[in-house]
């Protein structure tokens, strides 16, 4: 019994020193990583493309295959746990891979490049609208996984057609115009034929419109038959009416009427018509200084030329700055005056004014020894019982100033006492045109005039008190 039980322990011996052994084995046959790389070495891809990199470890018989995937930038680059890796946006970016042990790490610089745009179309290649309509067009870039998307829109006529930055496209006037979308990568391009037509109004209408000497068009609800008058000539099938430019020189005005009420005038004008022969109505003096004109003559008419070559000056009137854009020439002799004119579109209104300048004399022969200069003076008053001339700078004011004058009409143009302009609170009656003998008078006394300083040759005033006297009518 004794012997049994010894070769019992005996045995839980030798089995137990068996298993150590084994174990020892398995231990002794572990290979671990020694260093990893990553296949390939360098990466690049396009954006929104997808490429497989490789873990490789050394020695390639190591027991854990097992890496650690990671991306220094995720909006250049991701990369999943198996090492797929996702192009994002274009950039450079660096994936690593890790041992289990953490021990060893790799890196993989990966460059993500845009995928080009080949082309580019629009939803319709043709559109018609009617004035004042719009429409958005959608432009697609092929192909759809381009790196850009963006394109900008263009018009080849924008008084016909405009579009904005998001396709919109807005029609204007009739006509034809292209509107092009153009890709910013690439600069590939696509267009739409913007027909535009009159949108005709659907009842009887009263209209008078101003507009510039070229040709144009007005839609109206007229007749059944067509119509000329003067310069305007109406379609009764497209029921518009249309006029050519005016070469005439000057503004010109014309109406049509239908016999159901409708009415059109229709006023060309622009600032150079007011350019050409003009005739003044002035007063002229001797004065004391015989410069060779008639005494006190009341109604002494002198031609003028009113011209669109400019000298330029810009200064304010009271409200804006602006700048001369005509010129007066034979208002004395060899003086060429500046003047401005605009026209208000929308007011149906004219504005002009001779303008002088109180900062120079201007050269010219007056044909008296010793009065080289002409200066303007304006003639400053409260109404005709009390007034002065009044050298510059107006005591204290401004050096330079407009005469405003009303448009009458297309033809002639007048200062009269309704057209008086208040200057140091006093009324301003007309203007003077004096010899002088300086090229910068200095602002003597009101007295010194008709003394010694200056002569003066004529004035344009408004004459009595209640008629125009300063009348420019063209010829």
């Amino acid at each position: 019994m004794k012997k049994l039980f010894v070769f019992a322990i005996a045995a839980i011996f030798v089995l137990f020193a068996v298993s150590s052994c084994q174990k020892e084995d398995k231990i002794a046959n572990v290979v671990k990583a020694e260093g990893i790389s990553i296949s390939p070495a360098s990466l690049t891809l396009q954006h929104h493309a997808f490429a497989e990199l490789t873990a490789v470890l050394v020695p390639d018989n190591a027991t854990s295959k097992a890496v650690t995937w990671a991306t220094k930038d995720k909006n250049i680059a991701t990369v999943t746990s198996q090492g797929l890796v996702e192009g994002k946006n274009v950039g450079t970016t660096t994936i690593t891979a890790t041992t289990s042990d953490g021990k060893f790490t790799a890196e993989c610089p990966v460059t993500v490049t845009a995928v080009p745009v080949e082309s580019v179309s629009l939803n319709k290649d043709s559109v018609e609208l009617v004035e004042d309509e719009a429409i958005t067009l959608v432009a697609t870039v092929s192909p759809g996984t381009a790196s850009n998307q963006a394109v900008t829109w263009t018009t080849d006529k924008p008084d016909i057609a405009i579009v904005d930055a998001t396709g919109k496209v807005t029609a204007k006037s009739k006509g034809q115009a292209n509107i092009t979308a153009t890709t910013v990568d690439g600069g590939k391009t696509a267009t739409c034929v913007v027909n535009v037509k009159v949108r005709v109004p659907d009842h009887v209408e009263v209209v008078e419109i101003w507009k510039k000497d070229v040709a144009g068009y007005r839609a109206i609800l007229g007749d059944e038959t067509d119509k000329t008058e003067a310069f305007l000539t109406y379609s009764a099938k497209d029921k518009v009416v249309t006029w050519e430019a005016n070469t005439t020189g000057k503004p010109r005005t014309a109406t049509i009427e239908f016999t159901n009420g409708s009415k059109l005038t229709v006023t060309q004008v622009e600032v150079k018509d007011f350019a050409g022969s003009w005739t003044i109505t002035t007063k002229l003096f001797a004065s004391n200084k015989n410069l060779g004109f008639t005494a006190n003559s009341n109604a002494q008419v002198i031609p003028l030329t009113i011209g669109t070559t400019t000298q330029g000056t810009t200064a304010n009137d009271g409200s804006k700055d602006i700048t001369n854009n005509l010129t007066v020439a034979g208002l004395v002799k060899t003086y060429v005056a500046e003047a401005y004119a605009e026209v208000d579109y929308d007011a149906k209104s004219y504005r002009f004014g001779i303008f002088f300048n109180g900062n120079k004399a201007q050269a010219v022969s007056t044909g008296k020894a010793g009065y080289d200069y002409l200066v303007l003076l304006p003639e400053l008053g409260n109404g005709w019982t009390s007034y002065n001339f009044c050298p510059f700078p107006f005591n204290g004011g401004t050096n330079y100033g407009w005469l405003w004058f009303t448009v009458d009409d297309l033809s002639n143009m007048h200062y009269g006492k309704a057209d008086w302009r208040k200057m140091d609170g006093k009324d301003v009656l007309g203007m003077s045109f004096c010899a002088c003998k300086s090229a910068t008078p200095t602002a003597a006394d009101f007295a010194s005039v008709n003394t010694t300083s200056y002569d003066v040759i004529h004035q344009c005033n408004v004459n009595t008190a209640d008629n125009p006297g300063f009348l420019l009518v063209r010829n």
